[in-house]
């Protein structure tokens, strides 16, 4: 039986002094909700600032996208735009990123167009209008997911999984 270390958090502000200790999600939750008891401007800014969890946005990409050594690799089927795709597969880069599985959060054109299965040119045709609109970044000559194609990507998931969901009860 393996037990997992217990986090320990000490905090002073001003008179107030608090111990917290228990698994981190417990612990940060006290914590949090200490900060908005001495604070409380704390959890009107935590509102306003956009943090996605990447553990959620993670096991929301279950059975859309996986992680392999080269990059995202897009699992289900190509009925969706290739914006769509696009995005799908650079949040993938994203995720994977941010879980040491990938080196970059970035992709070339032809990564993209290997990893959604769209031609290279349609996928060359799209990157510029998504620039625009503001859900990818350049970055040399790569694109990385922006903030916006973040919350984009999550409301794609959410359709495609409800898309899906109904065509199982027709």
């Amino acid at each position: 039986m393996s037990t997992h270390p217990l986090l320990r958090i000490h905090v002073e502000f001003g008179q107030e002094k608090l111990d917290f200790e228990g698994n981190p999600d417990e612990v940060f939750s006290a914590f949090t909700d200490f900060l908005n008891k001495i604070y409380p401007t704390f959890e009107m800014a935590r509102q306003l600032i956009f943090a996605p969890d990447i553990r959620k946005l993670a096991e929301s990409l279950i059975g859309i996208v996986e992680i392999g050594k080269e990059g995202p690799i897009l699992v289900l089927g190509r009925e969706l735009s290739a914006d769509e795709t696009i995005l799908l597969v650079l949040l993938g880069s994203h995720i994977g990123n941010r879980l040491a599985k990938l080196q970059k959060s970035s992709q070339s054109p032809n990564e993209l167009s290997k990893a959604t299965g769209k031609a290279y040119k349609t996928v060359m045709n799209q990157l510029p209008k998504m620039l625009d609109d503001g859900s990818v970044e350049k970055i040399d000559k790569e694109y990385k997911i922006s903030d916006f194609g973040i919350i984009k990507a999550q409301s794609i998931i959410i359709n495609y999984k409800a898309s899906k969901t109904k065509e199982k009860t027709s």
